[in-house]
């Protein structure tokens, strides 16, 4: 699957396009330069601001009569209406304060604790959830298992991809948080094998990575990742991405 890359200096104009636009109308014009054949599937690649952020989601491309469009499934528009919104708050955030008038406002309230956040987020389809975790980095399993636990989850923290690869063949799974860079065996390599297998190629995958590029972000979803979060994550933004993908596994038909 080829990419095709589209650049929004103004995070504002992109959270427009995608948060304004009815259920009917998942489309996005090509950029500037780019050629598509009709009904080809490709993978669109959004960097966003200074900062070039980025997210991606398959479309198909269409010839209409107005010119070359790409496509999406309504899952895969949801996807990038949550990378959005996760980057308005981070915006937001990281604004500096505004300077104090003659009678300065009272501070805000202390945001609600990390459970509280990611539990708002886990709606029908996650309390339960057995989520394997793959990182050679011990903290980062830790981390991450202590923040899925606290909202509900059940957690098998795995240290490579050998072993990550044994466990799923004979436990259940729901979710699989991967790392991309392992000892030996790489995030990538388990990815692809994973996708080969009748049994778990619907498994959902997400890399937890600190590969930040757009080529990376490529290459993990064409060898069937479904989300990608770069290191240092948030957690607040990375529950609502795992929460996201158990809830759409769950609205698949069986």
């Amino acid at each position: 699957m080829r990419s095709v890359l589209f650049r929004f200096p103004d995070v504002h104009h992109f959270e427009t396009l995608v948060c304004d636009t009815g259920e009917s109308d998942l489309e996005l014009g090509l950029p500037p330069g780019e050629t598509v054949q009709d009904g080809e599937w490709v993978l669109a690649v959004f960097e966003l601001g200074a900062e070039r952020r980025a997210t991606s989601a398959a479309a198909r491309a269409t010839l209409a009569p107005d010119g070359p469009k790409l496509v999406f499934e309504p899952r895969d528009w949801e996807k990038l209406a949550d990378f959005v919104q996760a980057e308005a708050r981070r915006r937001v955030s990281s604004l500096p304060p505004s300077p104090s008038a003659a009678h300065p406002a009272a501070p805000p309230p202390p945001p609600p604790p990390l459970p509280s956040l990611l539990a708002s987020q886990s709606g029908r389809g996650g309390a339960g959830a057995k989520i394997m975790i793959v990182d050679d980095d011990p903290d980062i399993r830790d981390v991450v298992a202590a923040m899925l636990e606290a909202v509900g989850l059940v957690t098998a923290p795995v240290g490579s991809a050998e072993d990550a690869l044994l466990r799923v063949r004979t436990e259940p799974c729901d979710l699989l948080v991967l790392d991309w860079n392992l000892p030996k065996m790489t995030g990538i390599d388990l990815c692809r094998i994973l996708r080969q297998e009748p049994s778990l190629a619907s498994m959902p995958i997400l890399f937890l990575t600190a590969n930040a590029s757009s080529q990376d972000m490529v290459d993990a979803f064409a060898s069937g990742a479904d989300d990608y979060v770069v290191k240092p994550f948030r957690a607040p933004e990375l529950g609502a991405r795992i929460f996201s993908l158990l809830r759409r596994a769950k609205m698949q038909p069986a």
